[in-house]
């Protein structure tokens, strides 16, 4: 999860109500078994189709629903209902997290602890929707000599507009370790919400004859934080085409700097896609990213400017679905306003259709695609300084049981282009004990939002590659026929 940096923004009164409506993933997709039919592509995800369950499974008893050991040093949940929608995210003086040694809490190891210097803030982002109760909130802090000694906690249910107040004071108790619990089992306007959110304030404290208050200096440690509650919700799958997550950002026009950013479930977003947030007056470029992802989608955490921001996808999460749409010098005037927001895809989806005999594809235990080309990132600002190298270079298919089952395909991700991007993928074909049987190499050059299908054979004839014809759907923007 991206870490968010809060900038200073104006008074309430100054703001204004900016309503963005969201659309461009209902549309009408001919499959290849029958151009005359459709299927619809829906705005959002019903709720009890979205999985995004991490180390968790329905229960009668009371769990953890969501556990921060942050052992892996990065600010994704150990434990999580919604692994895709829950956050952490923080203002300090340190805007990237750093870790520590940690607290130990049975039988999770003590690994490593959120250390933050100069902290203001800290929030914590918790999806609702599949949970049916709640017990408690819990977590370990500490802080150093000139670190915060009491902090204020409230919480939110209407995604940050406004918040209540939880506990106004809870002083530190020692220097070394202090576990705090909140029983949050009466509070039923937390169940069945989009997001819940809980929010962190530090401040000074009773310092009594210890070292005076440094809030840019001194440094606060938090490991272990956990919600505690029933979840027994069986969850199905959910359209694998369709995204569960939305990630938008707001950045000035003038400099590039981050005004807001914010990750939600996509069935957060109000009636018809509507996204309702509050700018001052300015002019903006706005991004929206939607994705669903096995493997977790490539952005920059902490970002503070729009020079240093990519986004991308393991070749490897080859099932992973991508929209986005940039709006470029959105002006914010003295009134309410209402603007559109289009996503397109930033990914083609590339289906192999073997034509070889059925008896001769049985041969074929294991079929591995590795790419030739590089793994593409979407930096619609310029190149950042720093981009991510993915390890992932190919993928395995295997468990063949069917004919059907050896018409693999994958989703590459392209970003938002107005030209093309070269593919290039080696398919090698793998028999029992993983012998060689054969390898064919084919190249493209292809746009975002195509649908590129290659049908031809696999085991070609003595080591020969036979013609494997290629084509582009038109329901994505082109169609093309190729032969390897």
């Amino acid at each position: 999860m991206s870490c968010k940096r809060d900038i200073p923004i104006p008074p309430t009164d100054e703001l204004r109500n900016i309503t963005f409506k969201l659309s461009g993933f209902e549309a009408e997709i001919a499959p290849l078994s029958d151009a005359q039919s459709t299927t619809r592509l829906t705005l959002g995800v019903p709720k009890r189709e979205r999985q995004a369950l991490r180390n968790i499974e329905p229960s009668l008893e009371p769990q953890y629903l969501y556990y921060w050991s942050f052992n892996e040093e990065t600010l994704e949940p150990h434990i999580a209902v919604d692994e895709a929608g829950a956050g952490v995210g923080f203002v300090g003086k340190n805007t990237e997290p750093d870790f520590v040694g940690g607290f130990g809490l049975a039988p999770v190891e003590a690994g490593r602890a959120l250390s933050i210097t100069g902290a203001k803030s800290l929030e914590i982002s918790l999806p609702m929707q599949e949970i049916e109760s709640l017990t408690a909130f819990d977590f370990d802090i500490s802080s150093s000599g000139t670190g915060p000694k009491d902090f204020s906690l409230s919480y939110s249910v209407d995604n940050g507009n406004t918040y209540e107040v939880l506990s106004a004071t809870n002083p530190f108790g020692t220097s070394t370790r202090d576990r705090y619990s909140f029983d949050i089992s009466s509070f039923p306007q937390f169940i069945g919400i989009g997001m819940l959110k809980l929010k962190f304030e530090f401040f000074a404290g009773d310092r009594g004859e210890g070292s005076d208050y440094n809030e840019n200096t001194g440094t606060l440690k938090l490991d272990n934080i956990r919600v505690s509650g029933v979840y027994n919700t069986e969850v199905e799958p959910g359209d694998p085409t369709i995204p569960s997550t939305l990630h938008y950002y707001i950045f000035s026009a003038a400099d590039g700097s981050v005004i807001q950013q914010q990750s939600m479930a996509m069935d957060v977003l109000g009636e018809d896609g509507t996204l309702h947030v509050k700018l001052a007056e300015g002019r903006y470029d706005v991004l929206f990213l939607a994705y669903r992802s096995d493997k977790g989608i490539l952005f920059p955490e902490g970002l503070t400017n729009a020079n240093a921001y990519y986004f991308g996808q393991h070749f490897d999460d080859h099932r992973a679905v991508t929209y986005s749409v940039l709006l470029e010098d959105v002006e914010v005037d003295g009134s309410d306003a209402v603007e559109t927001a289009t996503l397109t895809r930033c990914y083609s989806r590339v289906e192999f259709d073997f034509t070889d005999l059925s008896t001769d594809l049985q041969a074929v235990k294991k079929i591995v695609v590795t790419r030739g080309h590089d793994n593409y990132l979407y930096t619609p600002f310029g190149a950042p300084a720093n981009l991510p190298m993915s390890d992932a270079q190919s993928i395995t298919f295997s468990g063949f049981d069917r004919p059907a089952d050896y018409q693999i395909a994958l989703n590459q991700f392209l970003g938002l282009l107005d030209g093309t991007k070269h593919v290039s993928y080696e398919l090698t074909a793998y028999g029992e004990t993983d012998v060689v049987l054969n390898t064919v190499t084919i190249s493209e050059d292809m746009s975002n939002n195509v649908r590129l299908r290659l049908s031809g054979r696999l085991l070609g004839n003595s080591g020969t590659i036979n013609g494997f014809a290629v084509a582009l759907d038109t329901d994505w923007g082109k169609v093309l026929d190729r032969e390897f």
